[in-house]
């Protein structure tokens, strides 16, 4: 079983990077409906928010190991380094997953996709505001975090690319940059990028539009203690620099 570990903070457009991704590795892309999902004719499989109900994730993994030859195991909201594959649930690199002799795991990548913090705070407050998604058992709504919790793990990602502890892709850097493109997806994976960005679909919107990816920040309607929190971080605002955000003045 050869795994991709992804991860991502939930509103930050990986789904699309990924569609992108799959669709170079087999030809098409895949929907994302289900926490399971099988490249209909392939041995390609991706297992979803596999940090969420965690034996539910380990039931498909035991149900399908024996058909998979390749899977994406995706992590959202999550600190860079975890993994389910790990008993003490902390990555320690490719030769420390603990039920690998169980699966047959070659462990081929581990991937952060990254966004500008202030666009994917704002992702995740409109979500929230207009109750867009609900939570899968119990219907009632799912909101995401927004305040401390989420600056700590933005943070988490953002240290681990800027510290080069992991490959990542930043979202403005996938929508803008060919070249950035093609040497992620050869670098990581292997492969040219033959199909380029045309129809590549994600998750649903927050915005409910395409149009104006990079500027989600001008809807920000943000409580005056998120703003000095936000003005007080030292480590958030290096961050933001080092990875060639933009700052914004309150």
């Amino acid at each position: 079983m050869k795994v991709y570990e992804t991860m991502a903070l939930s509103r930050s457009g990986h789904h699309s990077m990924k569609n992108w991704i799959i669709k170079n590795l087999i030809g098409f892309q895949i929907g994302w409906d289900y926490k399971m999902t099988n490249a209909s004719g392939t041995k390609f499989y991706h297992l979803g928010e596999a940090n969420h109900d965690i034996p539910i994730s380990f039931k498909f993994l035991d149900e399908f190991k024996d058909k998979i030859d390749t899977i994406i195991v995706n992590y959202e909201d999550a600190p860079w380094d975890y993994t389910i594959f790990n008993e003490d649930t902390i990555f320690r690199g490719p030769l420390n997953i603990e039920k690998g002799e169980k699966y047959g795991i070659e462990h081929l990548g581990r991937i952060c996709f990254i966004r500008d913090f202030y666009d994917l705070l704002s992702s995740r407050m409109k979500s929230n505001k207009e109750t867009i998604f609900t939570k899968w058992d119990t219907k009632e709504p799912h909101l995401f975090k927004v305040e401390e919790e989420f600056l700590v793990r933005w943070k988490s990602h953002a240290m681990a690319c800027v510290e080069n502890k992991i490959s990542f892709l930043k979202f403005e850097d996938w929508i803008t940059s060919k070249d950035i493109r093609d040497k992620f997806i050869f670098d990581n994976f292997g492969v040219r990028d033959r199909y380029g960005l045309d129809g590549i679909m994600g998750s649903r919107s927050s915005f409910g539009k395409i149009n104006n990816l990079n500027e989600r920040h001008k809807e920000l309607e943000l409580s005056d203690k998120m703003k000095d929190l936000i003005k007080s971080d030292k480590d958030l605002n290096y961050l933001i620099s080092e990875l060639n955000y933009n700052k914004l003045n309150f």
